[in-house]
């Protein structure tokens, strides 16, 4: 993600890999098949196309909804 958003944004993102916090989950994982099984969902973009479109979106309201 950070790669993507890094990309999208045309800046270098700091970040610093951590120790999970309590209650954070180990390991999520989603099946794009099963989604458009049981609820008729097919995604369209990839990775990339996500950050940007969600970058641009933040740029134009930097104080989200209001």
């Amino acid at each position: 993600m950070i790669k993507a958003y890094e990309k999208a944004c045309g800046k270098k993102i700091p970040y610093k890999v951590m120790p999970r916090r309590p209650g954070d989950i180990a390991a999520c994982y989603a099946s794009t098949e099963k989604a458009q099984a049981e609820l008729g969902f097919k995604a369209v973009y990839g990775i990339n196309e996500m950050c940007k479109s969600s970058w641009k979106w933040q740029e134009m309201n930097p104080n989200g909804y209001k």
